[in-house]
């Protein structure tokens, strides 16, 4: 097997993000034909890019701290971890303090990450990278 062809067989973080991005999509679309609600469509399309966001950030911050050798944990990675914390901190203060948000769609918008990791994973399953 080439080194190309195994790059292409690895866990892949910017598939994960595009998946999450479809299901977040179509999620919002399914909310807005089939309950005729924007407040869900939005809930869940917030959420679903804060969920992106604070995975792409916990990426950066994993690769710049896990790192053969000696330990990187500069200002920027504790300002970035700082800033993912303080992401989540403003959805949940505002799903308490805004009674017009959804908590299904909230719910359906974080977890939408989730589905799409286990998507990528079975596909690392199937293709037998790693």
């Amino acid at each position: 097997m080439t080194q190309a062809t195994r790059d292409h067989d690895d866990f892949s973080t910017r598939r994960v993000i595009r998946i999450t991005a479809i299901l977040v999509f179509l999620g919002a679309v399914a909310e807005l034909v089939l309950f005729r609600t924007w407040i869900g469509a939005l809930s869940l399309t917030a959420a679903g890019l804060v969920a992106m966001i604070n995975f792409r950030w916990l990426e950066v911050i994993v690769h710049r701290v896990v790192q053969p050798g000696k330990l990187r944990l500069d200002r920027w990675t504790v300002l970035r971890f700082l800033g993912r914390l303080t992401l989540l901190a403003i959805i949940f203060a505002a799903f308490l303090v805004i009674p017009r948000i959804d908590a299904a769609a909230v719910a359906f918008g974080f977890s939408t990450l989730v589905v799409a990791i286990v998507i990528e994973g079975l596909r690392q399953v199937r293709v037998g990278g790693g």
